[in-house]
């Protein structure tokens, strides 16, 4: 995905936040649930399709205090999990 792009959850995925870990269901997946530690969660709530991945990454480095290029490693790699798990929404840009 490019910087530009604005991956959105997909829109049947139900979740939950707690102590900061997201639990993700995605009806009518092979997955059964997913969970996301805090980065993982904290990103899963900005993938809305209104934020774009620079903006995402740039955010990551300083809520988490990281480097961009280990955020956007990071955040692709989420990606690619979700989108293989069914968590995001195909449609999206």
């Amino acid at each position: 995905m490019s910087l530009t792009s604005r991956p959105r959850r997909h829109p049947d995925a139900v979740y939950k936040i707690v102590d900061g870990e997201a639990l993700i269901v995605v009806p009518g997946s092979e997955a059964q649930h997913l969970v996301l530690n805090k980065v993982g969660a904290w990103a899963w709530e900005l993938l809305d399709g209104d934020h774009d991945l620079e903006s995402i990454c740039e955010q990551l480095t300083i809520e988490f205090d990281v480097e961009l290029d280990e955020a956007g490693r990071d955040l692709n790699a989420l990606l690619a999990d979700l989108q293989e798990h069914g968590a995001l929404d195909n449609t999206a840009n």
